[in-house]
């Protein structure tokens, strides 16, 4: 379905940002997917700290109490988002066809590998706005720029880690 939205915009395209988006794929195909990765991981944060709010626990106010159900939200919101990255960098941006096992299983450790690095990036950031009392507002626009900042060193690792091989073979 994204692919499809993808393909239906990109006939809409004048020729110039056509010509654009073809010289730039692999990393505007990367930011696509990237934004709707970051929609998943900032939907599934918001129904997290809802579900924790009907339990009358808040993931903002600034209390030590809080810092626990943080990590747990961030921690749920971190696998369904890099199972859903995982998915479409496979198989839209970097286009990788693994026939082999060991190809698929280094993909898949390298990638979830990779992405534990930058979760632990991201739990310290999302543990600022409850340690310095940011409150809600704090919560949702750490949320929301810290996903900038894993896109970018996530698209790096990717391309010159997990997909390496899968992206020479075809250049």
């Amino acid at each position: 379905m994204l692919e499809a939205l993808l393909q239906f915009f990109l006939k809409l395209l004048p020729k110039q940002l056509k010509d654009f988006w073809d010289k730039h794929e692999s990393v505007l195909r990367y930011c696509y997917y990237g934004a709707w990765t970051s929609v998943v991981s900032f939907l599934t944060k918001l129904i997290g700290e809802n579900c924790f709010a009907l339990a009358g626990i808040s993931l903002a106010n600034g209390v030590q109490e809080s810092l626990i159900p943080n990590i747990i939200n961030t921690s749920i919101s971190w696998i369904i988002t890099v199972t859903f990255a995982f998915v479409v960098n496979k198989k839209y941006v970097f286009r990788s066809e693994t026939t082999e096992k060991n190809d698929l299983r280094h993909e898949i450790s390298t990638f979830y590998g990779a992405r534990l690095v930058t979760f632990f990036l991201e739990l310290g950031l999302m543990a600022l706005p409850a340690l310095f009392k940011w409150g809600k507002v704090g919560y949702y626009l750490m949320a929301f720029g810290a996903q900038f900042f894993i896109l970018t060193i996530n698209y790096v690792f990717s391309k010159v880690v997990v997909f390496k091989k899968s992206s020479e073979a075809k250049q």
